[in-house]
């Protein structure tokens, strides 16, 4: 039988292929798999991160020193902290540095809380702020290595909540400032507790389930992260963003809209993919509400936007947590760190050079471009890639035990065209749709009609026992050779 030939595909095709495969893959996140054992990690980091996100609303500005303002002081404490404890860190010692962390934090906070402002009350002050920079930065190897996918998804989906709720509430609502004080005291409170129960046992082997490797995929979620911060930063200098006059009103109607992607998220089982697009098109959508004259639709969609902050740390946490150790995982953070540092740099510059409304503009809209010409990439090396049907499992590696069980024999499980019962013209449409054809590209390549081509789809899919494309690239993993194919034919 003479060979099968395969044409190479342009890169229009393989885009389209790729966006149609991306809206059909799925994930599976449900609060079920949240654990209760592992609420002090699951809480941890989120406090922590949203702690530094309110401070500004629930912590009375002080008096500054050397000519420096007092948040610029106390940020430079946080930061701090955070380098310290993370320098020092690594898995023998992470529990110990998380209670002194969570020691420091109470103590500085503590004795604040009871002081006037003054000298004194910022000393007490800049101690509390490396404590909760401590407590970041150790708590941040507790939510790669210690959660499932589930955990981290929901962790994130609490960040954003809480820190809108609280932005809600102290920017339309005046709230006496003793009610400021217990909400910090209380959300301090829950954070050294999360902290001060961490064990050194939980963390015995769990670095060892990690690859360690750089994988194409760290790099695709790095861009969303860069995007992310990008956008936001650069959103601080446009004026599409303005409150409404009755901003409490649509404030509310926003945080709603961010808790209904949540939950169509978990409901739908849709990829995180689906997400990003949220987040790309809510930013497109908030700077083109403005220049049509519906500043309130603009506020809209530029709290929508919101939702980046959820995808870009869900996606870090799983993907760090399948190829990096501790050692990785710094690096990883301090990576991106310097991303963060450039962004805030570079568009400062940018900001005194051009019209601040233009710069945002353009940078939303090149980056959403860039995002949908990366599809190819965004499928193969991460939600289609080998390794992508983990993100439907409980956690993204398997357990170190597991691993150790698992031998050679199990590894060629995996199945081929050669284990089904297709017939051989079925292996010929299956081998071009593990290309990325589509069916009207399949049908000529065969002499076939389209017709026929999806008769025998809908068989291939019936004796696979499978339902989508989606589902023949998670079965195969990856695309089957043809010369793999043709030697079994020839049987």
């Amino acid at each position: 039988m003479a060979e099968l030939k395969i044409r190479k595909k342009g890169y229009i095709p393989k885009l389209v292929s790729s966006l149609h495969n991306l809206w059909s893959a799925q994930e599976m996140l449900a609060l079920r798999n949240i654990r209760k054992d592992y609420l002090q990690y699951f809480f941890a980091f989120p406090l922590a991160m949203a702690f530094i996100n309110i401070q500004d609303f629930v912590v009375d500005d002080g008096i500054g020193v050397f000519g420096l303002a007092h948040t610029t002081i106390t940020f430079l404490a946080f930061a701090l902290g955070a380098i310290v404890m993370f320098a020092f860190s690594n898995e023998r010692n992470i529990a110990a540095i998380s209670k002194a962390s969570a020691l420091i934090t109470a103590i500085g906070f503590v004795t604040w809380l009871f002081l006037h402002d003054g000298y004194l009350s910022l000393a007490c002050d800049i101690v509390f702020m490396a404590g909760v920079g401590g407590c970041l930065s150790s708590s941040s190897f507790s939510f790669v290595f210690m959660l499932n996918n589930a955990e981290r998804f929901f962790g994130s989906t609490f960040i954003i909540l809480f820190i809108d709720l609280v932005e809600l509430s102290a920017g339309f609502i005046s709230i006496p400032p003793i009610v400021l004080k217990t909400f910090a005291l209380i959300t301090i409170a829950a954070l050294c507790v999360c902290m001060y129960l961490s064990k050194s046992k939980d963390y015995h082997g769990t670095e060892n389930t990690a690859i360690k490797k750089i994988d194409p995929s760290i790099w695709l979620v790095l861009f969303i992260f860069f995007s992310y911060f990008a956008i936001r930063i650069t959103g601080f200098y446009a004026p599409a963003f303005q409150h409404p006059s009755n901003a409490w009103l649509w404030g509310i109607l926003a945080l709603a809209l961010i808790l209904c992607c949540i939950i169509l998220q978990v409901v739908f089982k849709r990829s995180i993919w689906t997400m990003c697009n949220v987040f790309f098109i809510a930013s497109i959508m908030s700077y083109l509400m403005w220049y049509i004259k519906l500043p309130k639709a603009a506020y809209l969609f530029s709290e929508l936007k919101e939702v980046g902050l959820l995808i870009t740390f869900y996606l870090l946490g799983c993907v760090t947590n399948k190829f990096c150790d501790f050692r990785m995982h710094k690096r990883f953070v301090l990576l991106c760190m310097a991303i963060i540092g450039i962004l805030y740099v570079g568009i400062d510059v940018l900001h005194m050079t051009m019209p601040t409304q233009s710069v945002a503009v353009i940078t939303a809209a090149i980056l959403f471009i860039v995002f949908l010409l990366l599809s190819p990439a965004f499928s193969q090396y991460l939600f289609f890639a080998n390794w992508s049907k983990e993100f439907r499992q409980i956690n993204m590696s398997s357990l170190v035990d597991s691993t150790m069980q698992t031998n050679a024999a199990e590894q060629k499980q995996t199945p081929s065209l050669d284990d089904t019962n297709l017939s051989p013209r079925e292996k010929q449409v299956v081998l071009l749709l593990l290309q990325g054809m589509t069916l009207r590209q399949v049908a000529p390549e065969l002499g076939l009609t389209v017709s026929t081509v999806s008769t025998y789809s809908k068989a291939i899919y019936k004796k696979l026992g499978i339902n989508s494309r989606a589902e023949l690239f998670l079965l195969f993993g990856r695309p089957q050779s043809a010369g793999a194919t043709e030697s079994t034919m020839k049987k």
